[in-house]
């Protein structure tokens, strides 16, 4: 797959999962068998290592097996707090993310590659 991915926009500090749908030529995506998914931001869209990483948001498919195409990612942490003081942590700004997973016979397949991030400042700080 490995296009650009859809633009998402997060708020600083929200923690409550977002949910996506993913197509492709039309259908929905089967998830089915891919592991280990995470969406990878950062403020470069090429970037050579992992210095300007922002931060990782683990991904889950929402109704197994996955044919349907929905997945959600959040903060990372176990718990609702962990996750509210990850998000809190999000600097504001314009960024790149990634969506990869790993496929059956556990390999890394980038689905979505450099796709806009924007954090969005949040107004209420409590």
């Amino acid at each position: 797959m490995a296009g650009k991915g859809p633009s998402i926009s997060w708020v600083r500090g929200d923690s409550a999962p977002k949910q996506m749908t993913v197509t492709q030529g039309g259908a929905a995506f089967d998830f089915t068998g891919l592991t280990n998914m995470e969406i990878v931001v950062n403020s470069e869209d090429e970037p050579t290592d992992e210095t300007n990483e922002q931060f990782r948001m683990p991904v889950a498919i929402v109704n197994a097996p996955g044919t349907d195409g929905i997945i959600e990612f959040q903060p990372v942490g176990a718990t609702p707090a962990l996750r509210k003081t990850a998000a809190e942590a999000y600097v504001p700004g314009e960024f790149f993310y990634d969506l990869q997973v790993d496929d059956g016979a556990t390999e890394r397949v980038t689905l979505f590659l450099a796709g806009d991030f924007a954090v969005l400042q949040d107004i209420n700080k409590q």
